[in-house]
């Protein structure tokens, strides 16, 4: 079930955060495909879903996975928007 809509500032701030972890995925990963969902589900606001270059290793994508974790989660503490982000093989 969708939840409810969001303030203008909060959707506003919303698409500022999303660009921001989009550009940093980029300076991470600078070949990855960076595809951004802000269809809202339950509590999530938006998710951003990464598609590393096959050339990553598995190491790589793990770190990849772990930097984009901890910034959505620095995110959800900073601004109380919950975007899921996961890294895709």
């Amino acid at each position: 079930m969708p939840s409810t809509r969001k303030s203008r500032n909060q959707q506003m701030l919303l698409e500022v955060k999303l660009s921001e972890l989009a550009a940093l995925v980029k300076e991470w990963a600078a070949h990855a495909r960076v595809e951004i969902s802000s269809a809202r589900y339950e509590d999530e606001d938006a998710a951003i879903d990464i598609y590393p270059p096959p050339t990553f290793s598995a190491e790589e994508v793990g770190r990849l996975e772990v930097a984009v974790g901890e910034r959505c989660n620095e995110i959800l503490l900073e601004t109380g928007l919950f975007i899921i982000g996961a890294v895709q093989n």
